[in-house]
């Protein structure tokens, strides 16, 4: 992190989300800025950083991409070409998230740049383009933030650093989610060391189940329903997993019908399960008074489950 103070160039005029974001993460790389929104030319000599204005790129210190030559693509052979957005986020994007985060290897920073790349800062980056990858009509970022110029007026600075730091805000969520992700990762592929191809895997800490199961599709192909202890309580949820990565509300192994909708004593006696607590009118989830009920009930909903050939 930089010390000195060093001007920091934007263009000025309508801003969007490409250079708001873009500023957003420099903001927090280099705190001690002085912004600078202009498109004169003896004005960009004076500054040290010149994001989606001046017609060049060098990744150091000059970031456009509105240059007739400019061709920088993402890897792994993805069409979408970098905006200013991007092309920060490549540049600083790691020495970002290690100012946000601690005690992270580097493989593990480099998986969460390389996720909040493809999840968030493509979708800008498309939208800069002219490249249309989700509804026109969907409240995305880029249209939030076109938006600031018209509540806040774009001959200011003011809407811009708002929009800078709604863009910051939504990174820093986006590494506290991955964060969260790789802790989950390793609590439920060491809960699957010891599943030996039970169709119920049980955790012993809550976690970020349906992301885990989507990035590892295959390892789960056996498993049916988790067994998982809630959150501030002594009581223990079962969860179907979805049989479709692409939609969470698909589900494997929906509750036995007779059980659906029902608690307390009248689910213990439908079930014959001993504190058994109650499962959702739509079938996907249940629970119970303790681990072990949590683990009865499982088994004996999937014996059922699979004996009638219902889903």
């Amino acid at each position: 992190m930089s010390e000195e103070k060093i001007k920091i160039a934007v263009h000025g005029g309508n801003f969007h989300a490409d250079d708001c974001m873009a500023f957003g993460i420099i903001d927090t790389v280099y705190p001690n800025n002085e912004l600078v929104r202009t498109r004169d030319p003896e004005a960009l000599k004076q500054c040290r950083l010149r994001i989606d204005v001046g017609g060049q790129y060098n990744g150091e210190t000059d970031f456009d991409h509105h240059q007739r030559e400019f061709n920088e693509k993402r890897p792994d052979n993805d069409q979408i070409k970098y905006a200013s957005a991007g092309l920060i986020w490549k540049r600083f994007g790691k020495e970002y998230i290690r100012l946000k985060t601690k005690n992270l290897a580097d493989e593990q920073i480099d998986f969460i740049a390389r996720e909040i790349d493809w999840q968030l800062i493509r979708y800008v980056d498309a939208n800069d383009n002219g490249i249309t990858l989700v509804s026109e009509e969907a409240p995305t970022l880029s249209k939030i933030i076109f938006m600031f110029n018209h509540k806040f007026g774009y001959t200011n600075n003011y809407g811009f650093i708002r929009g800078a730091n709604l863009c910051a805000d939504l990174i820093d969520g986006y590494i506290e989610q991955q964060v969260k992700y790789l802790e989950s990762e390793k609590i439920v592929m060491d809960a699957m060391k010891e599943n030996h191809g039970q169709p119920v895997l049980v955790l012993e800490q809550k976690a970020a189940l349906q992301e885990v199961v989507n990035r590892h599709w295959d390892d789960f192909a056996h498993v049916q329903l988790a067994v998982y202890p809630e959150t501030n309580s002594e009581k223990w949820r079962i969860k179907s997993l979805n049989s479709d990565p692409k939609d969470r509300f698909k589900n494997r192994c929906n509750a036995p019908e007779e059980w659906r909708g029902r608690s307390g004593t009248e689910l213990e006696q439908v079930s014959g399960v001993a504190g058994a607590d109650f499962v959702h009118h739509n079938g996907f989830t249940g629970g119970a008074a303790s681990r072990e009920a949590a683990i009865a009930m499982a088994i004996r909903w999937h014996e059922i489950v699979s004996a009638s050939g219902a889903n």
